[in-house]
């Protein structure tokens, strides 16, 4: 079988389907998904022009969502950075608690 190649960006998977972008990785915590919800012609290139983005946990089980982030952004670069600073600081966060559980 063929190891399956993704885009990266800052040492994150991006994967795309349709006008979703998956930005993380599934096999963690978190996950940063990024909405488009339209796009402008520039060029001739269809860009996006407003995204949504959403940090969920990967734990589909036990979802509080008075707990999930969510924002919005103007292109994809800035929608791309707020992913990147909430992955970051949700796994930082994370290895904190599971330190100090496996220190008591």
């Amino acid at each position: 079988m063929e190891k399956q190649k993704f885009y990266t960006y800052k040492g994150y998977h991006l994967v795309r389907k349709n006008k979703e972008i998956y930005y993380g990785n599934m096999n963690g915590d978190y996950v940063a998904r990024i909405e488009i919800q339209s796009t402008k012609s520039v060029k001739g290139l269809e860009i996006a022009d407003k995204l949504k983005i959403q940090l969920l946990p990967t734990d589909t089980e036990n979802i509080d969502i008075t707990k999930l982030k969510k924002t919005n952004r103007e292109n994809l670069a800035e929608a791309l950075e707020v992913a990147h600073t909430w992955l970051e600081k949700a796994n930082s966060k994370d290895v904190k608690i599971k330190t100090a559980k496996a220190a008591t």
